[in-house]
């Protein structure tokens, strides 16, 4: 398996990304990735009118875009991180709570190397004390699966709020960071050290490397449009 981090990218391009590893998925990849500004991710079914004050976003240059996954609409920004592992179904062979538990696994020993004792809750969640430091939520095709989610490593309270509606702002009372609990954040480098050596416990060796030629072209056309 390969670890490629793409740094700081637009939330649509983040978006794009992963859907068009997942398409391909010509080898199995772990991403680390932080968007360049505020954004609202929807998920694949939800309605964003109904979560979102979309009047709010437009007027603060908040980005709102539609992820590949399933779940419920969350609000990112430079104060996340996101991993996103895509592999194949052969890698992968279980359902889709079991391959939670695992991915979720493989993010709780991250955090636990950079010195946070974290718990998986079912079915997507990955709490400190009882309350969420990161989730996850999933796409599936005939071939391959990915799993992404936050790192949350500060909390812009205000701003998340303000850009959701009453209904889902209930869901950001129960939220911690790296900076809450650390009482710093820590580097670039420390996580993305944390993040392949707890994923290494479960998917061997991971090496670190860039998206191929091929496939930026694909992630460019696809971006384009």
């Amino acid at each position: 398996m390969r670890f490629v981090d793409l740094g700081t990218v637009t939330p649509e391009y983040s978006v794009c990304v992963d859907k068009v590893l997942l398409s391909s998925c010509s080898e199995d990849t772990l991403l680390l990735y932080s968007r360049d500004r505020p954004c609202i991710s929807v998920g694949r079914f939800q309605r964003e009118d109904e979560t979102v004050d979309l009047e709010y976003t437009e007027k603060n240059d908040i980005s709102v875009v539609r992820r590949a996954s399933g779940g419920s609409n969350i609000y990112s920004d430079e104060h996340q991180l996101t991993y996103s592992l895509i592999v194949s179904r052969d890698r992968l062979r279980m359902d889709r709570n079991e391959s939670f538990a695992v991915v979720c696994g493989c993010v709780v020993n991250a955090l636990s190397i950079l010195g946070i004792e974290s718990e998986y809750k079912p079915v997507n969640d990955i709490l400190v004390n009882g309350k969420k430091i990161s989730g996850g939520a999933q796409a599936r095709t005939a071939n391959a699966i990915l799993q992404h989610g936050s790192l949350i490593l500060d909390i812009n309270d205000d701003v998340v709020r303000l850009s959701l509606k009453d209904s889902k702002k209930r869901a950001y009372d129960g939220l911690t960071s790296m900076k809450e609990c650390l009482g710093r954040i820590p580097s670039r480098d420390e996580i993305a050290d944390a993040i392949i050596a707890g994923f290494s416990d479960h998917f061997g060796y991971i090496r670190k490397e860039c998206l191929t030629d091929a496939e930026r072209i694909m992630i460019n056309r696809s971006f384009s449009y």
